[in-house]
């Protein structure tokens, strides 16, 4: 079970690096992009333009610096807080592919 008293940066059970991305969100019928602002194994930081959305099922799609094309992820947002016109979301991965999910992992390793 997850302490909800502690911030959320130390809720994390595995570590996040620094990751500076145009991201594809799709959700409910609409695409828009987003910028990531960090990355895990699990999930990771979108800053995102407009209001904020009800929690519903994402499709993202990124690229990694591997040169090894788009990743695919459904995931769900986790929190969202405002910024003025953006907001940040904390994306739980759910489905990736397991190739999918050893890149990221490679790429974590090595920052």
């Amino acid at each position: 079970m997850v302490d909800r008293r502690r911030p959320v940066g130390e809720r994390r059970r595995s570590r996040r690096a620094p990751f500076v991305a145009s991201v594809r969100e799709r959700f409910g019928g609409r695409t828009q992009l987003a910028l990531a602002q960090n990355l895990g194994e699990q999930g990771m930081e979108l800053r995102r333009p407009g209001a904020a959305t009800d929690p519903v099922p994402l499709e993202l799609d990124f690229e990694l610096p591997d040169g090894g094309g788009l990743i695919r992820v459904r995931g769900t947002v986790t929190f969202e807080r405002s910024d003025g016109r953006y907001h940040h979301a904390g994306v739980r991965f759910g489905a990736i592919s397991p190739a999918d999910r050893a890149r990221i992992v490679r790429y974590l390793r090595n920052c």
